[in-house]
């Protein structure tokens, strides 16, 4: 029995970033998306049906909400070929097969429209509160990202010469080439997510177990290229990979996971050093200690704190709206919703 945790979706210098679409595979049998209101019981019932499933000893995906770290955005059981998501804003997810294999489900069915009515001023307003400290955050890690753009702009030349290392992860790779078989998957998610918890990482858990490689340096040590090299490679070799991308710059490779290699590629960052992660670390550059280098190191936890903290903000007046509409929801609907859900999603234990 296993449960991994995840990221879908990441809150960056660009704003968020959603990977929903990487949730479960193209050959999903069932995606029920949940739409509704804050405060709409969604994340409850996921966990609830998660919970369920897990107690039938099904391995199950995890994918956490990078507004709320300790609430669920989604989750998959690839056994069964199921998944469950919150298909609303900031994150929408529309049908693509709608009946045959998505359904949609209004948690609006059950909620009160005349109360929520009485309080549409106040649920306004907070939204525009809530709104304001998440574009605030947004602007302090674009700054962040900015710092950290200084710091690669100074170590470009300093680069090591790593291409042995290199050749030697490639070759086991390349050896594990299955020779007809289409070019691999590539499946693009976030192992770790800006929250207002801090910045939350489960690239520990999931990489347990793995031969690890850990790149190390400086940005602008090469670290990302690398891994676009590696992940190509798989891709031809027909492997599955799993990217994990950089919550602050989601453009960027961060990590890399090759289950049927039992492979992981990680990179230690300023946010996530992976101090405690045991593998073979590569130096792809070495830090500096220049003054405008520390300044800079400095700056960017700052700005990066600062993003958190309006993180924080946001969440409060979230929740504030969250008590509103929790207050017009007939739970007891939701409850039979959810043990619908259960028995329909358990019932694919038994076909083929």
């Amino acid at each position: 029995m296993q449960v991994r945790r995840l990221f879908a979706g990441s809150n960056g210098a660009n704003g968020f970033h959603s990977f929903f679409q990487y949730i479960i595979g193209e050959d999903a049998r069932r995606v029920y998306l949940l739409k509704g209101g804050p405060g709409t019981g969604k994340s409850r019932l996921m966990k609830d049906v998660a919970s369920a499933l897990q107690a039938e000893g099904l391995a199950l995906e995890l994918f956490f909400c990078s507004s709320d770290s300790h609430s669920l955005d989604a989750f998959a059981c690839p056994e069964l070929g199921v998944a469950v998501m919150d298909a609303t804003s900031p994150h929408a997810q529309e049908p693509e097969l709608p009946g045959c294999r998505d359904e949609l489900i209004a948690l609006g069915d059950f909620w009160d429209g005349e109360k929520l009515a009485q309080d549409r001023d106040e649920i306004a307003a907070v939204g525009r509160v809530k709104a304001r400290h998440f574009a605030s955050a947004f602007r302090y890690f674009a700054a962040a990202l900015a710092l950290e753009e200084n710091l690669a702009a100074r170590a470009a030349g300093g680069r090591r010469e790593i291409s042995g290392e290199l050749t030697a992860i490639l070759e086991q790779i390349q050896s594990a080439e299955r020779n007809g078989c289409p070019v691999g998957r590539a499946r693009h998610l976030f192992a770790s997510a800006l929250t207002p918890e801090g910045y939350v990482s489960e690239i520990a858990s999931l990489s347990a177990g793995m031969h690890t490689y850990v790149l190390t340096g400086p940005p602008g040590s090469g670290q990302s290229e690398y891994l676009e090299l590696m992940l190509r490679h798989g891709e031809l070799a027909g492997l599955n990979v799993e990217v994990f991308h950089y919550p602050l710059q989601p453009e960027r490779l961060l990590h890399l996971l090759f289950p049927e290699l039992n492979l992981a590629v990680l990179t230690a960052t300023e946010l996530e050093p992976l101090h405690s992660v045991q593998g073979e670390r590569i130096c792809c550059g070495l830090e500096r200690e220049s003054t405008p280098d520390a300044r800079d190191r400095q700056l960017f936890r700052e700005l990066v704190d600062l993003g958190v903290g309006e993180l924080r903000q946001a969440q409060h007046a979230h929740a504030a709206v969250e008590e509103l509409y929790a207050a017009a929801m007939d739970f007891g609907a939701v409850e039979q919703l959810r043990e619908r859900l259960k028995a329909e999603i358990l019932a694919y234990k038994n076909r083929s």
